[in-house]
């Protein structure tokens, strides 16, 4: 198991019953994404941003267990780039209730859960009024603030003189930055580009949504990816970490 978080993946069978035992019955997992990021960014981005805040997030929080994100979400809107994988938005949520359910059945009493890809934001929230927030008996808590993710992020770039249309909201410098700071080896700056680089006002949002990414950006990058820092991308992951202490921490207390 790594070093101060409790890991399901990592765990035996017995550890997790232990971990039960001892009273440990949150637990807390990320759903990110396998999608394009333009030509400098892997595929696994979103992922492995969920699984950089679960590890940020899970000592703040407590005794919590942290279990495998999900590589998969819904991402129809990043299919015309070669090597996006999508779930639809049914099958998404199916997942996610498996998943919650399983633990539950376990004795986890509560499952909290981070999507770190913009396309799930939406379906988790449709599965939070759809299930009142129970799912086998375990409280299901999702995060579901896009726009306070978002402006989040917004906030730090502009700390660092760094605009909204440059931060971007997929493979801009936002995005860049926090994997500058969590898998440098994953990025190619020399491939970085700019992209669709105007306002993202509901407009663009409806014209993602029904033409895709590629009605926007040819390179898949929404925002600049050049002007990236890594020391930038701890920053943006601090300041996410905050946001969902914040969202999450005082569910945990009244649980308590």
């Amino acid at each position: 198991m790594s070093a101060g978080v409790t890991r399901l993946a990592e765990s035996s069978w017995t550890q997790v019953r232990a971990a039960l035992d001892a009273g440990r019955r949150t637990a807390l997992f990320a759903v990110g994404s396998t999608e394009q990021h333009g030509p400098h960014l892997p595929l696994m981005a979103d992922t492995l941003l969920g699984d950089a805040l679960v590890t940020r997030l899970a000592p703040r929080l407590g005794d919590v267990v942290v279990g495998p994100t999900v590589p998969f979400g819904v991402a129809t809107h990043h299919m015309a780039f070669p090597g996006t994988v999508t779930l639809d938005t049914e099958t998404f949520q199916a997942v996610v209730l498996q998943y919650v359910a399983s633990l539950a059945s376990h004795g986890f009493e509560a499952v909290l859960v981070v999507p770190s890809h913009g396309g799930n934001f939406g379906p988790l929230a449709q599965l939070l009024e759809s299930t009142g927030g129970v799912v086998g008996g375990a409280r299901f808590v999702p995060y579901t603030g896009l726009g306070e993710f978002v402006a989040v992020l917004e906030r730090v770039g502009r700390d660092d003189d760094i605009p909204p249309e440059i931060g971007g909201v997929h493979a801009g410098e936002a995005e860049t930055s926090i994997m500058l700071a969590e898998r440098p080896d994953l990025v190619d700056m020399s491939a970085a580009v700019r992209g669709f680089d105007g306002a993202f006002d509901d407009d663009v949002a409806r014209r993602i949504f029904t033409g895709g990414t590629a009605a926007l950006s040819d390179n898949g990058v929404l925002g600049d990816a050049r002007p990236a820092d890594a020391a930038r991308g701890a920053r943006y992951l601090d300041a996410l970490t905050d946001l969902l202490v914040a969202h999450f921490a005082p569910v945990l207390a009244d649980h308590r």
